[in-house]
């Protein structure tokens, strides 16, 4: 169907004109479009948490939840029995990935609280895992044409 697309749109509109300016100047300066400088942006900047306690329970029940997910994936792993399909498995693995890698970097933001630091430094680790995601890309993309 034209005009369909297969991903759900995400907008927002800057509260000032000051924000929008400055939105558009570091993209520009970026080199990368505006679409994909706002995605990285949003992916690797720090995630800010409202300390209210509404918020530290949905970070808590998020939590149980991917605890409780995990329990269930193990059991059903060891006794043989995974009801998934390998297009249910794989969205539930970017499901449950993107969980984790959110909850360790909300704790990671916030250990200062605790007057500790993050055990590992990790500040990279998204891009280092993007890159290395795009090795392997090349690499099989290599033994693919190596193989015709």
């Amino acid at each position: 169907m034209p005009g369909k697309h297969n991903k759900p749109t995400i907008a927002f509109r800057p509260s000032s004109s000051w924000q929008y300016s400055l939105i558009n100047e570091r993209a520009k300066l970026s080199g990368m479009a505006k679409k994909d400088f706002i995605c990285r942006s949003l992916i690797y900047a720090n995630i800010c948490v409202v300390g209210k306690k509404e918020n530290i329970r949905i970070i808590v029940d998020t939590v149980q939840e991917l605890q409780y997910a995990m329990q269930e994936i193990v059991r059903d792993l060891k006794t043989g029995d995974f009801p998934l399909s390998e297009e249910a498995y794989l969205t539930l693995k970017e499901d449950m990935l993107a969980l984790a890698i959110t909850v360790v970097d909300i704790l990671n933001g916030a250990a200062y609280l605790f007057d500790q630091k993050p055990t590992v430094n990790n500040k990279h680790w998204k891009s280092d895992l993007e890159l290395e995601d795009f090795r392997n890309s090349l690499g099989l993309a290599t033994k693919s044409k190596s193989n015709c």
